[in-house]
């Protein structure tokens, strides 16, 4: 993933790849662009904006731009196995509490979960989160696509 230009536009760039990585959204084809617009999808300046960056931690913003794609997507408040369980399923984006920032879930690798991550070595994670780090960054918000 590119990197953020912005501390708090992670959810941002995570909904961006959700939505190009599902083809929901291709964009226009400038990164930059398409993240602007996804910004303001999401609700800029009242759900997301440089003094908080996403507003509403559970990523309620970010349902309902998947809402607006007809994209069924559900939340909860999720352990290491349940989501490590979802992302072998299917994709989403996930924040830890203590980590305030949000990825993109690709997958597994192993015995971690595999993260797009727009700000890559933030608190120590690239592109996996294993359960220790998990437990570290926690709880975490997940939002995932649904049928």
């Amino acid at each position: 993933m590119v990197p953020q230009v912005y501390s708090w536009t992670c959810s941002v760039c995570s909904l961006d790849w959700v939505l190009k990585a599902t083809s929901l959204d291709t964009g226009c084809g400038d990164v930059y662009q398409d993240r602007y617009d996804v910004g303001m999808k999401v609700g800029y300046p009242d759900n997301v904006n440089a003094q908080y960056g996403l507003m509403d931690a559970s990523g309620s913003a970010l349902r309902d731009v998947l809402t607006s794609y007809d994209q069924p997507s559900d939340q909860a408040w999720l352990d290491f196995d349940a989501v490590y369980a979802l992302a072998r399923e299917t994709t989403g984006m996930m924040s830890g509490a203590n980590w305030y920032h949000w990825v993109g879930i690709r997958g597994v690798q192993g015995d971690a979960i595999w993260v797009s991550n727009s700000a890559p070595g933030y608190k120590g994670i690239y592109d996996l989160v294993d359960r220790e780090a998990f437990a570290r960054l926690g709880g975490f918000s997940v939002v995932w696509l649904s049928m």
